[in-house]
This record gives C-alpha cells, sequence and structure tokens, in this order.
C-alpha cells in the first residue's frame, strides 16, 4: 500500500542532505572543510516502478525505483520492521528509507493518514546520496574554499615567521643570561663527572692532611675502634661545595651540633650553615651559582610556584638539579645524622640531638 502511494503520486519528500566538501591545503591530512545543507523538499518523479532490479551491480531490488526530471535514479526502501541491510545500502546509490516503523498499524490503517506519512511526514534518511554532489551551491563553495587556501598559507606563513623571529629572540636573551655563567657552568658540569668528583676529592684531601690526622685525637671515645666512623664520612650532593675534605666540616658539624651537647638540644640549619661557611669557605663559582639560584627561589614573582618548580629559565634542568647551596649540603648531612639515629627532624629547618 505505501509504495502504491508514491507510485499514484509521482511524488515524495527527500530527507534533508549536507554535502561535504573538502580541499586539500598541503596534503591529505591537511584540509578545509565546510558543508553545504539541502533542506527536505517535495518532489515531483517522473517514473517509478516497484520491485524492479537496479541497475548497480549485486542484483539487488529496492522497492521503489524512480526518475527524477535530470534523469537521476532514486531508490526508496520503506521500512516496516526491519531497515535496509548494510551490503544493499552500501551498493545503490541514491538511496532514501522512509520509516513507518514508529507508526501505529491502526493509525496507519487511515489511509490519508497512510499517504501523509509516506509523502511527507514519516522519518527518512539518505544512504548514499550524490544527487546534490554537481550543484550550483557546492560548486560556489568548492569554489570559496579553494579561494581561501593561498590565505590560509601566508597566515601559516607569517605565524611561523613570527614564532621563528620569537623562537630566536628567546635564545639570544637566554645565551645573554647564560654569558656571565658560563665558565661555572662548565665548571659545574665537570664536577658532576666522576673524575671531577675524585679530583676535587684528591685535591680537598691533600689540602686537609693536617686536620684530618687531628680530628681522631679530638674524638677518642668515636674513634675507640680505630676505625673512621661512617656517620662522620658521609657522601652528600655538594660535599665539594666547602673548601675543606668533607670529613673535616662533617666533624666540625658533629662537634658543634651533636658531640657534648645534651639530649633534645636543637640544631637549626641556617645558623649551623653560617658558621660552616665562615670557618672553611666556600667555592667562588659554586657561590655565585648558588646565589643566583635562592634569588630565584625567594624571587616575588615565583612566590605562587611551587618550591620545586622555581628553576634558573635560563639554565638546563639537569643544571638547576646540579646547583647546590651551602644550607642544602648541610641539610642533607643531617638528614643523614637522622638516619644513623644521631638526630631526628623536629621542623622543616631544625633538628633535635637524640643522644646523650
Amino acid at each position: 500500500m505505501a509504495k502504491q502511494i508514491i507510485l499514484d503520486h509521482l511524488a515524495v519528500v527527500l530527507p534533508p542532505h549536507f554535502v561535504e566538501i573538502t580541499v586539500p591545503v598541503t596534503s591529505e591530512d591537511d584540509v578545509l572543510t565546510d558543508n553545504v545543507l539541502y533542506p527536505a523538499r517535495l518532489v515531483q518523479l517522473v517514473s517509478a516502478v516497484s520491485e524492479k532490479q537496479a541497475e548497480e551491480p549485486g542484483r539487488w531490488i529496492p522497492d521503489i525505483t524512480a526518475t527524477l526530471k535530470n534523469n537521476a535514479k532514486l531508490y526508496i526502501e520503506i521500512k516496516v520492521t526491519h531497515g535496509v541491510e548494510r551490503p544493499k545500502a552500501e551498493a545503490l546509490d541514491n538511496l532514501m528509507e522512509i520509516d513507518l516503523g514508529d507508526w501505529e498499524i491502526g493509525v496507519l490503517a487511515n489511509t490519508e493518514v497512510l499517504e501523509r506519512a509516506v509523502l511527507r511526514m514519516a522519518a527518512r534518511c539518505w544512504y548514499r546520496c550524490s544527487l546534490y554532489s554537481n550543484l550550483k551551491k557546492v560548486r560556489l563553495k568548492q569554489a570559496e574554499l579553494e579561494a581561501k587556501v593561498s590565505n590560509v598559507l601566508d597566515r601559516r606563513r607569517r605565524r611561523e615567521e613570527k614564532e621563528l623571529y620569537a623562537a630566536l629572540e628567546q635564545q639570544r636573551q637566554l645565551e645573554a643570561a647564560r654569558a656571565p655563567y658560563r665558565a661555572d657552568l662548565q665548571k659545574l658540569n665537570d664536577i658532576g663527572t666522576v673524575a671531577g668528583q675524585e679530583a676535587r676529592e684528591k685535591l680537598l684531601a691533600a689540602n686537609s692532611s693536617k686536620l684530618l690526622l687531628d680530628i681522631p685525637q679530638r674524638f677518642p671515645k668515636e674513634f675507640a675502634n680505630g676505625r673512621w666512623p661512617k656517620y662522620l664520612s658521609v657522601r652528600v650532593a655538594g660535599d665539594w661545595f666547602f673548601e675543606i675534605d668533607r670529613r673535616v666540616w662533617q666533624a666540625y658539624i658533629y662537634e658543634q651540633a651533636i658531640a657534648d651537647v645534651p639530649k633534645g638540644h636543637q640544631v637549626s640549619v641556617k645558623p649551623l650553615t653560617d658558621r660552616v661557611v665562615r670557618h672553611f669557605g666556600v667555592v667562588d663559582w659554586a657561590k655565585r651559582l648558588s646565589d643566583l639560584k635562592l634569588e630565584t627561589l625567594f624571587a616575588p614573582s615565583n612566590l605562587k610556584t611551587p618550591v620545586a618548580e622555581r628553576n634558573i629559565w635560563f639554565f638546563s634542568d639537569e643544571e638547576n638539579a646540579l646547583i647546590r647551596t651551602p644550607s642544602s649540603v648541610v641539610r642533607s648531612y643531617l638528614d643523614a645524622l637522622v638516619a644513623f639515629g644521631l638526630l631526628k627532624r623536629a621542623r622543616p629547618h631544625t633538628y633535635q640531638v637524640e643522644t646523650e
């Protein structure tokens, strides 16, 4: 009955259709896209037959085969319970489906209602559709997109030139900012190597030989077994920072903060560090980098930045990580003494003596 209505009226409302238009800019993956909407519209059919085998390969037989005024073929399927199967939908061009599945059978028993549903009101959709592919609106939109390609390329070129200039300017500023510290950074990188550390340790040990001989005599109880206590020779990051062998400045800290100090006595990092710096001195080039790091750390512009991210912008992450401050070296040693059970952490910058 539904098919006969179309055959009798030689008219039907076509579903709306979007034609997507794609124009390559530089490649198939770099394109401009737009679309043209053709709304639903009533068309007159030149002819229509039912159950005729389609011309496309596959021996498909649509419910209706119609011819439009431009001589294009239109295939129509009427859905009641089952829609168009995928192979058929992919094979037939200009195939539309009219969906009567949501209409109650009793309602469709009314001929006038069925007629309105089939011709106009029932939901309908396209599967494949090339009817609109070469219409004027599509061609105009295609030409419009093609005209934009040169403008897009020109904008990209200007943006890339601007980005390149900004990158070169940033690199120039970075190199200018690094220039005063280039020699210091080279020394920092050298001492960060195994060979650099070994050479520094040998130099400091040679320059500290007399002081090293004196330490066991000052701490007879600690050296009672004839061996150097592990807690007086702890390798910590930056232990080369002071101008003395690490065993000397660590023995000094031990003497100042732990030996003959009552249990519960509190040790603060800053005043202890200040005494170590005054007593032994620090490497000049390392101090310059340390001061720069502290300046960056406490800069007003960085106060809202997480501490771990407050790096010197013109140094690399690796360089920032290598830079030590006197207080960070001392704190690392005090943390080691916590592990040995000689101290415990009382507050972020304060430790408490645990020995009697």
